[in-house]
């Protein structure tokens, strides 16, 4: 059997003259300068090439076609694809918003092989039922694929018509979704789990073969590593003030002719985020007997000489994660953590990580309203955030703030506001000036609580199409449309959670003022940091914004516009210190229904399909499903934390509801709550 890995493109679907490849980088930096973007970071398919080292030992091969990195034409795809002429095509859709893409894919794949079985992998899951009913798909893989996709390629070997499966051996493989003989879902369970200490840190050697027979060059599984010659590549950060102290420009003299790496040591997660797809469970760490050897050739064959750890929770088992540590420092390695829980690690392992090499680590923060955190089931506090943060400054471990969420079922002006003022701190906190980045909002992922109560609360559908629909317009997330693709989950209007974007830009910067009153005694010193800090970066972000946005070619009319939007921001900006609360905040609302007016103008759909979220409004004009609004819960007064998750409430709500009867019922309440 001929067996085809493909991963599978974000985002929506493009023109093809507008498939932007990740590599060749050359290619991709002049494509996204072009249109005026920030070039997009390759990946690195890690769960297809760990499914791939699974069959090959035991007896199968198989190649990888990395679409996700080379964004091929359609005309290229499909010469591809008649090379190799697969009898099996593993798609894999590590997140929702693949879904286009995919369709497309499978669509492609069945016209040119009607007999080929598609199988589709990956956090996608979550949406089985509209993946096997919409689209070519035969069988999706939910949960770990190593064992599962093993066991269905035994079962494909002794039934090759896909057409006549045999479902009493699919029902005995855990971890499959696929349709009975009555075209309904059947979901078998989640995939069996390898041992964390038996799973081994997977070779590039078949993506690398891949990228050279698909995409033309052996020279390309060189160009997915990031150019160590960036600071911001070293830290896997947006690159801020902080970062730049001595210690750290030592560090990057020595390792700046290097390249940089990824690698992971552990796989899930010790939490259960509300709004996390969580397709694998529970937390495991791989055992040494690998990474060792891994770590040699990334840096012998790839001259890689800084690895950004790409765990979810690194540090949650803390012996573990001291291993790795010292094996970083054993081979002269530099290394950032991607992903890290406050509560986990203590200021002792942030001064052993530091003495073996660690030089940045990002903890996932979400929000500075204690009452969302708790919403998210987080399970950390705004204060054990802020002591890490804290420990982070002294002991020279770079560091970001930039980690914000607003939107969440629950969310108010007060809990908005109280995030402002929180990065605020932490922005001071940290030593770096008072430009606060773009909040993410709260985006509904199937297979997550935050995605079964948008549906109980009405915000999305419950028949195929409409769950189909939103997955096209979310997949838009992925272009960077900011609010546009947000999809209202609070009790607000349209308007006030508009609003909410002006309090975290400005009150923010109010708050990191008062951070400057409080530490500084006197008028002069307090008036010089204000200048440099804040004053002074308002004007640079001035400058830059009219050199970005101030073109001759956009004509006359629309720079004069954009002229005065930008001069009012930084107008705004420089009255920030001066200004009380109870005249900015009014201010900042006025500006905030100016803007909304135009972009309901610009995006708000009257007549026809609606393709951003946020102007997609299902509730009646009363607001939410009757009974669902938070305010009225008093979940607020409850003494334990776990009944203000929004995992207690939708299970609580749902059983209020219709239990589920059928398998089909059954098998999309297994999906929705995968965790």
């Amino acid at each position: 059997m001929k067996i085809l890995f493909a991963t599978v493109p974000d985002g929506t679907l493009k023109f093809q003259k507008d498939r932007i490849p990740l590599i060749p980088r050359k290619k991709a930096e002049k494509m996204f300068s072009w249109q005026g973007k920030d070039n997009e970071h390759p990946t690195f398919p890690i769960g297809v090439m760990r499914v791939l080292a699974s069959i090959q030992d035991n007896g199968y091969d198989g190649d990888i076609y990395d679409l996700n990195n080379l964004r091929h034409s359609d005309e290229k795809i499909i010469e591809n694809l008649k090379k190799i002429k697969p009898d099996i095509v593993g798609l894999s859709g590590p997140l929702s918003h693949c879904y286009p893409n995919l369709k497309h894919l499978a669509k492609i794949i069945r016209d040119l092989f009607p007999n080929a079985w598609i199988i589709v992998g990956g956090h996608i899951s979550g949406s089985s039922h509209i993946i096997l009913k919409k689209t070519e798909t035969d069988i999706v893989v939910v949960g770990d694929g190593e064992i599962c996709f093993l066991k269905l390629l035994d079962y494909i070997k002794s039934n090759n018509d896909r057409k006549k499966l045999n479902f009493e051996i699919l029902n005995k493989i855990a971890g499959l979704a696929f349709l009975d003989h009555d075209e309904k879902l059947n979901v078998t369970g989640y995939g069996e789990q390898i041992k964390g200490t038996e799973m081994e840190y997977p070779s590039y050697d078949k993506w690398e073969h891949g990228l050279k027979e698909f995409g033309g060059s052996e020279n390309l599984i060189h160009e997915v590593f990031e150019d160590a010659t960036d600071l911001r590549s070293i830290f896997g950060l947006n690159l801020e003030k902080q970062h730049r102290t001595e210690d750290i420009l030592k560090i990057h003299e020595i390792v700046k002719d290097k390249k940089v790496g990824r690698i992971q040591t552990s796989k899930g997660c010790v939490a259960k985020c509300t709004f996390c797809q969580r397709a694998t469970k529970g937390y495991r760490v791989f055992g040494h007997s690998h990474m060792e050897a891994r770590i040699i050739e990334l840096k012998e064959k790839y001259n890689v000489g800084v690895l950004l750890v790409d765990d979810e929770n690194f540090g949650s088992d803390r012996a573990q994660g001291r291993e790795c540590a010292k094996l970083m420092k054993k081979h002269g390695i530099y290394w950032s953590s991607q992903g890290a829980r406050a509560a986990s690690i203590t200021t002792e392992d942030l001064k052993f990580y530091k003495e073996h090499n660690l030089l940045a680590i990002r903890y996932g923060i979400e929000s500075g309203s204690q009452t969302v955190l708790d919403i998210m089931e987080k399970k950390t506090t705004t204060q054990q955030v802020y002591e890490q943060l804290e420990a982070c400054t002294r002991l020279g471990i770079a560091t970001t703030s930039e980690a914000f969420m607003l939107g969440y079922p629950g969310e108010s002006r007060k809990t908005a506001l109280e995030t402002a003022e929180y990065n605020g701190r932490l922005r001071f906190l940290l030593g770096n000036d008072w430009n606060t980045h773009y909040p993410a909002w709260a985006t509904s992922i199937p297979g997550t609580p935050l995605y079964e109560y948008s549906q109980q609360i009405g915000v999305i559908g419950t028949d195929l199409d409409e769950e189909e629909d939103y997955l096209y317009r979310t997949a838009d997330t992925m272009e960077d449309r900011g609010i546009l693709n947000y999809l209202n989950k609070t009790e607000y209007d349209l308007k006030e959670v508009h609003y909410w974007i002006y309090l975290y830009r400005y009150a923010g910067k109010k708050a990191y003022v008062n951070e400057i009153i409080k530490k500084h005694k006197t008028l002069r010193r307090t008036l010089s940091q204000i200048y440099h800090h804040c004053i002074k970066e308002a004007f640079k972000g001035y400058i830059a914004d009219y050199k970005r946005r101030i073109k001759k070619e956009f004509g006359l009319i629309k720079n004069i516009k954009t002229l005065f939007h930008i001069t009012a921001k930084y107008i705004t900006a420089t009255s920030v210190p001066f200004l009380p609360k109870f005249i900015l905040f009014p201010m900042l609302k006025v500006m905030s229904d100016i803007s909304y007016k135009t972009l309901e103008k610009n995006f708000k759909t009257k007549n026809g399909i609606q393709r951003y979220n946020f102007f997609v409004d299902r509730r009646s004009e009363k607001g939410i499903k009757k009974g669902y609004d938070f305010s009225k819960r008093n979940i607020y007064d409850s003494t334990r934390v776990i009944e203000r998750s929004l995992r207690t409430i939708v299970k609580n709500d749902a059983l209020e509801t219709k239990i589920p009867a059928t398998n089909e019922e059954k098998s999309i309440e297994l999906l929705s709550r995968q965790q």
